[in-house]
């Protein structure tokens, strides 16, 4: 579904009606621009254009999800910005880093997949690529366990995570405290028995993109241009005629 500006809000964009979504354990009331929420996700488009309960009274209940992250879901669909990081809450260092993706922006791609807002998917993979990438890390046990219970079967956050591991085991170093956890302390072991969406995703892709992590092409799935990346929107959802938030991807010779 095609966002509306963000930066511009102006009456014919907002619209007139307003609905109100009550979130968490202790109902914290949102109250929201109806036209602006709907066009930001299908889910909402169905709920409250739709013929349900919600959609005549003009008012959600959603115990089971989380006021903060909604707050920052809320946060971008009027104002087009992620969470930011560092903060006072997060110091720009790798464990910061590692606690503000594990934290407050997984969480926050969860919410957004399961709302359908694609948009805001893409831009969080964005920034897990860019942030792992700058910090030097992984996805770690605990975080792959995780992505794959809160995430649908062709969720690219799923994808990411066994591209990662799958560079992990054949790119980094011996000394790689992330590879040392994956193939010495036999973790990659336990995800294959645990989780089998996850080993159905390993061995595919490694049979489909193996080849891409060695040299000379060293593929690194955290780069998002460039000759050792995969491409800009691989980790991407986009609906039949979605242009990207980048745009359009250019053209390279070899097909990925």
């Amino acid at each position: 579904m095609a966002s509306p500006p963000t930066f511009n809000l102006n009456a014919e964009i907002l619209g007139n009606e307003i609905v109100t979504i009550h979130v968490g354990p202790k109902r914290k009331s949102f109250t929201i621009h109806k036209k602006l929420l709907c066009e930001r996700s299908s889910y909402f488009q169905k709920a409250f254009a739709g013929g349900f309960k919600e959609g005549a009274e003009g008012v959600m209940y959603m115990d089971e999800e989380d006021a903060g992250t909604f707050d920052n879901l809320i946060n971008w669909i009027y104002r087009d910005q992620l969470p930011s990081f560092p903060s006072k809450d997060f110091e720009d260092s790798v464990d910061g880093w590692c606690e503000f993706a594990g934290t407050i922006m997984a969480p926050l791609f969860f919410m957004a997949e399961k709302f359908c807002i694609n948009e805001l998917c893409n831009k969080i993979m964005d920034e897990f690529q860019d942030g792992d990438l700058r910090s030097g890390v992984a996805p770690d046990l605990e975080e792959i366990t995780t992505a794959y219970a809160d995430t649908h079967e062709k969720s690219k956050l799923r994808k990411y995570c066994a591209m990662m591991t799958i560079y992990t085991v054949a790119f980094m170093g011996e000394n790689s405290k992330y590879r040392r956890e994956i193939v010495e302390d036999g973790l990659l072991s336990e995800l294959l028995k645990s989780t089998p969406d996850f080993a159905t995703d390993f061995t595919i892709l490694q049979c489909t993109y193996g080849f891409r992590f060695r040299a000379p092409k060293n593929t690194d799935p955290r780069r998002r241009t460039g000759s050792r990346s995969f491409g800009q929107c691989f980790f991407h959802t986009h609906s039949k005629g979605e242009v990207c938030h980048l745009g359009p991807e250019k053209k390279t010779k070899e097909k990925v």
